[in-house]
């Protein structure tokens, strides 16, 4: 039941973010990150340490560390390759879209752990990494049976 109200909460911050989302394109939105030598993989993966951080520092009430894993979801790089590359031509348009109505949520999210961390109310900022963490896996839940997979991706 917590998932399907997380899925719900998701789905209405999309529609609410779509707003915002239709200002800046993907190509835009990969643009303004710095480009890495990484895999989009590769990049899933230092969301996940980002998260391992965060949680850490929860645990720890070590806002710094709270901080350091926030910083790292909020200024993380861009792929090498176009991240809509991972999926089918006729999936790619949603993917972008769904890619621009994500970041400045996530963006937001994770800030609102570090100021409640900063704040050292571990509760709040325990609630609002659940939040954050929910909205990672409603992502990961509509596009995981749609990745494909690429040889070569430069």
């Amino acid at each position: 039941m917590k998932m399907k109200k997380n899925v719900a909460a998701v789905c209405f911050m999309l529609l609410a973010g779509n707003a915002l989302a239709a200002e800046k394109t993907a190509e835009q939105l990969v643009a303004g990150k710095k480009q890495a030598d990484i895999t989009y993989r590769q990049l899933m993966e230092i969301m996940g340490t980002a998260s391992a951080m965060i949680n850490e520092g929860l645990v720890r009430e070590n806002s710094q560390m709270v901080r350091d894993g926030v910083d790292l979801v909020i200024n993380h790089p861009a792929p090498n390759h176009k991240p809509w590359l991972i999926v089918a031509l006729k999936d790619q348009e949603e993917f972008k879209k769904t890619l621009v109505a994500y970041d400045p949520i996530l963006d937001s999210q994770a800030e609102q752990i570090a100021v409640e961390a900063e704040k050292r109310d571990w509760n709040a900022a325990n609630s609002a990494a659940s939040t954050l963490m929910g909205t990672c896996i409603a992502c990961h839940a509509s596009w995981k049976d749609k990745t494909i997979e690429i040889k070569k991706l430069r």
